[in-house]
């Protein structure tokens, strides 16, 4: 297992929100409310409380707002903040990943049980239109999930993901929309982040055990554990998870 640790260079302020790629490519939310990421010279500030942001490429960003008298409330802008979509994400977001020209979003119990979309969905995705192209709950006549605990990519143009109320690792093609369900190894359930390297599915903080990495190879079904001391870990892509502190977050990489 390796870590890195990369500091950001925040004085009086620190960091409210964060998401990285496996190779560190970051983009931050700070306490005062400003964009921080490598392809910006100087911080943004948008004038809104931003909840979550994420780099979608090298030419836009999606930014995820509270605003309590819009419905609309994630932007993709450009790198000097000119807004080029406006589209309403949901409210009880648990992860956003990026996966080509698609918005993965997932959502927690609040959301689903309240029965409206997109969160009623669990699982949601949007094309860079901000339309949303694909509901889990709403494709589905089996059990439904009712809370989405983890997704991640799966290569270009998949996804996986699974949660409470449909135990099952469901397999999405973002090409096509075909779902294929997968029986999950009884020590990886309930597990909050997931990863995927070389054909292994990296999942960690399961119901039974809140540090340690399960690895389970989805073709010779072979499965295996490896202690860590880490907790509360979000995902990024390559097997890596991540752990953000006040100003500076560290790259694990499990499998390294």
């Amino acid at each position: 297992m390796t870590t890195k640790t990369i500091e950001l260079n925040l004085f009086q302020e620190n960091i409210k929100y964060l998401s990285t790629g496996d190779l560190g490519n970051f983009i931050a939310v700070t306490s005062q409310n400003r964009i921080v990421t490598l392809g910006i010279k100087t911080p943004l500030e948008l004038g809104v409380d931003i909840v979550m942001a994420k780099i979608i490429n090298e030419e836009k960003i999606l930014i995820v707002f509270h605003h309590p008298n819009s419905v609309e409330n994630a932007l993709i802008i450009d790198y000097e903040g000119n807004c080029k979509v406006k589209f309403n994400i949901g409210n009880s977001i648990n992860d956003i990943k990026i996966n080509g020209k698609k918005i993965i979003v997932s959502y927690f119990d609040e959301g689903v049980l309240k029965g409206y979309k997109p969160d009623y969905d669990a699982l949601a995705v949007f094309n860079l239109n901000g339309k949303q192209v694909f509901g889990f709950n709403s494709s589905t006549l089996n059990d439904k999930l009712i809370d989405c605990y983890c997704v991640a990519n799966q290569g270009n143009g998949k996804v996986i993901f699974n949660g409470y109320g449909n135990f099952s690792l469901q397999e999405l093609d973002l090409n096509n929309l075909n779902l294929i369900s997968h029986k999950v190894p009884t020590g990886c359930i309930g597990a909050q982040s997931v990863s995927t390297k070389s054909g292994n599915i990296i999942f960690h903080s399961t119901y039974k055990d809140k540090t340690s990495f399960f690895i389970w190879n989805l073709k010779s079904d072979e499965f295996h554990q490896i202690n860590s001391e880490f907790k509360n870990l979000r995902s990024t892509e390559n097997g890596v998870f991540y752990k953000v502190d006040k100003k500076s977050f560290t790259l694990i990489s499990p499998l390294e």
